[in-house]
């Protein structure tokens, strides 16, 4: 059965950007605190070799990717539940004001479930907030900085009120989930993590501009949902740009979550609408693919899995994304279990973003499905494993930076120099090295200099202490500067972690995250709070 409904919804009252300072801010966190440390020497003992036969020692280890020691969790604890205990019992924290829970991940405590891993995170409240919006989110390594925006916009477009509070749950549980196979490399990089952040929406905002949404209902998923789904989103379409796509996955096991679904449907959109240039072999050329997306598919694209089974979920997220100004026309997909699946176009004409002055200011999101399989979920020997092509992430981690980064700061009047503190994603020390790199690379002799001196005076680093700990690292990273949890040191010859105490006094802060899809997820945070103990 196919419909096709319209409706418009108009609003008179206007917000002047004096209105507020602040619209969203970060106000508490809690955080895992168990976790056996490893060192390198249990991956010395498996006889494991890096690519070009290199033997894998921890020499190799720190020389490649600069990891010292990771914390491991226990097999049976749910690590995302310990963090979200954590923040409740903070002193002051109000449970019944929870108006949005998100769990952020990849594998998360478990590749097997296909239900949502936010449910038993939910069960510690759900009798004191029984109506918040629950839900996991696949957006790769970036999750926690994606479900930020998407609380930032649900704050814009009004459907969060002051004084809501919204808490991110960026849990990966990669030893107990049994991510890569036993003989993968890929298991050096990683450690367990898990921390809960919480953010209060400071204003109430009412936008003003017009609202259509167009829906197909009924679809038929067939064997090939991936073409079935782009071709429902090409037919909403027409000729419009698409500037985001959230997919609702009802049913995601690990290989339709890394990368996420919505990943998959947006290059297959590009394929359909420009056959011609896959035909060419554009997409298997890195720079003419990313060259080629930034001029004809600029857009987010991840999934959720919400706990209420129902479409309302993502249409809320999606008509958020534009009644907040930042978007104009964004695809919401609710993929049942049925097989069969309903698909919204939100457009809106009006809205305009109008940028607080403090607290989370900005975010961006952009998500190129081409390279989808830089990171990916693969059947193997009757189960399911990650799979990652080390130099395609590197590559898109560090090349992608530069035109994301100064989009952000450029239409936020910043320029990298006017950075107090960046939180870089701890996936690679080399691989932070040389982003930091693409970022000052403006014909001159000093580069590295430079970026020796960034990475001493306006980061912080954990990846020697801590692994790639995926989503969690954008939380682990502010959460040990204010608690005493770093000290300076140095990694493959590059002091770090010099700066501390000026940090923690930092009011332009930007955090940046890079994973699969892949996506790349970031935003700006200014901190005018005359504390100096910043969350």
């Amino acid at each position: 059965m196919l419909s096709l409904l319209v409706h418009e919804n108009k609003s008179e009252d206007s917000l002047s950007p004096e209105t507020t300072d602040s619209i969203l801010e970060i106000t508490g966190c809690g955080a895992w605190p168990g976790g056996r440390i490893v060192d390198n020497t249990m991956f010395e003992r498996q006889d494991l070799f890096f690519k070009g036969a290199i033997p894998v020692t921890d020499k190799t280890i720190q020389e490649r990717i600069g990891v010292k020691t990771r914390r491991v969790a226990p097999p049976k604890e749910r690590i995302g539940v310990t963090a979200f205990a954590e923040l409740l019992d903070s002193p002051g924290f109000d449970p019944s004001r929870i108006k949005v829970l998100i769990n952020a991940t990849n594998f998360g405590d478990t590749k097997y479930e296909v239900e949502p891993q936010v449910g038993p995170i939910f069960e510690l409240v759900k009798k004191l907030c029984p109506g918040a919006m629950a839900f996991d989110l696949y957006a790769g390594c970036p999750g926690f900085n994606v479900s930020v925006e998407v609380i930032l916009m649900l704050t814009l477009s009004g459907y969060l009120k002051k004084g809501d509070i919204s808490v991110v749950i960026g849990a990966e549980n990669i030893h107990r989930a049994r991510g890569f196979p036993e003989t993968d490399t890929s298991n050096i990089i990683f450690g367990d993590d898990a921390l809960a952040t919480s953010l209060e929406s400071t204003a109430d905002r009412t936008p003003q501009g017009s609202y259509t949404c167009r829906q197909t209902t009924d679809l038929p998923l067939g064997e090939d949902r991936i073409t079935a789904v782009a071709r429902a989103v090409l037919d909403l379409l027409g000729e419009d740009d698409l500037d985001g796509l959230i997919v609702d996955n009802q049913s995601p096991p690990l290989e339709s979550r890394v990368p996420a679904i919505a990943a998959r449907v947006q290059h297959r959109l590009v394929e359909l609408r420009h056959p011609g240039a896959a035909e060419a072999g554009v997409f298997e050329r890195f720079k003419d693919a990313y060259a080629f997306y930034r001029e004809h598919m600029n857009s987010f694209a991840y999934d959720i899995n919400s706990l209420s089974g129902t479409p309302e979920t993502v249409k809320d997220i999606a008509s958020s994304a534009v009644k907040s100004g930042k978007y104009k026309s964004v695809v919401s997909v609710f993929l049942g279990d049925d097989q069969t699946f309903a698909a919204n176009l939100h457009q809106g004409r009006g809205y305009v973003f109008t940028r607080p002055g403090s607290g989370v200011v900005d975010a961006m999101t952009r998500t190129h499905g081409c390279f989808g399989d830089y990171i990916q979920g693969v059947r193997s020997d009757g189960d399911v494993y990650g799979e990652m092509d080390g130099k395609g992430v590197f590559l898109y981690g560090t090349r992608s930076a530069p035109v994301q980064l100064s989009e952000l700061l450029q239409r936020n009047g910043l320029t990298l120099s006017d950075v107090d503190l960046l939180f870089e994603h701890q996936a690679n020390f080399a691989m932070v090295l040389l982003t930091l790199e693409q970022l000052f690379k403006n014909g001159s002799n000093n580069g590295r200099e430079k970026v020796a001196e960034f990475v001493a005076n306006k980061m912080v680093n954990n990846i020697h202490t801590r692994g790639n700990c995926s989503v969690a690292c954008m939380q682990r990273m502010p959460y040990e500067l204010k608690n005493g949890g770093l000290e300076p040191d140095e990694i493959q010859g590059y002091p770090i972690n010099r700066n501390l105490e000026q940090l923690r006094q930092a009011r332009v802060i930007l955090y940046d995250s890079v994973g699969a899809g892949m996506t790349r997820g970031s935003f700006l945070y200014v901190d005018d709070r005359p504390d100096i103990g910043k969350p």
